[in-house]
This record gives structure tokens, sequence and C-alpha cells, in this order.
């Protein structure tokens, strides 16, 4: 008995810490390393306009549905890149 106690123990807490970031559903630790990166690019965002939010929803769906978490996101400039221009075009048309 105590050892079916201790296996189903162990499966809880490996199930509740598990849950690493994946292509498209990062963690919430690399959805919050995003944001903050997004905050830090704010005044260059300024030029979106009323579209800002917009845009930076998009881009964050994208780099989030394309890349396994924020660290492998970050060390990708030109698939950065190309996700914000898409993004851009997208939201001013």
């Amino acid at each position: 008995m105590k050892k079916l106690f201790f296996i189903s123990l162990s499966v809880l807490v490996l199930a509740s810490c598990g849950g690493g970031s994946k292509k498209g559903a990062w963690s919430e630790a690399d959805k919050k390393k995003a944001d903050e990166e997004i905050k830090k690019a704010d005044a260059d965002l300024a030029a979106f306009g009323d579209k800002k939010d917009a845009f930076v929803k998009c881009y964050l769906d994208k780099i989030e549905d394309n890349f396994d978490n924020f660290d492998q996101a970050n060390k990708d400039l030109e698939g950065c890149k190309k996700y914000a221009t898409e993004c851009a075009q997208e939201v001013m048309k």
C-alpha cells in the first residue's frame, strides 16, 4: 500500500512540475519572458499606434506557434524578424 502511495505521489509531483514549453503551448515562465522583452521595445512599437496591441498579439502568437520556447525564439533573429514583418503587414492592411 505504501508503495502505491509513493508511486501516485511521484506521478502527481512530476505532472505538476513537468509541463515545459512546446510549440503552441509555452509555459507561463516563457510567456512572461516574451512579455518582458516586448515591454523593452515599447518605444519602437509606438509606430503602430492604435494597432500596437494587435501587432504584439500576432507576434507573440506566431513565435509561440513556431518555437518550442522563448530561448529558442530568442536565438533565431532571422525567424523573429520574419514573424514581425508578417504581423506588421497583417495589422497595417
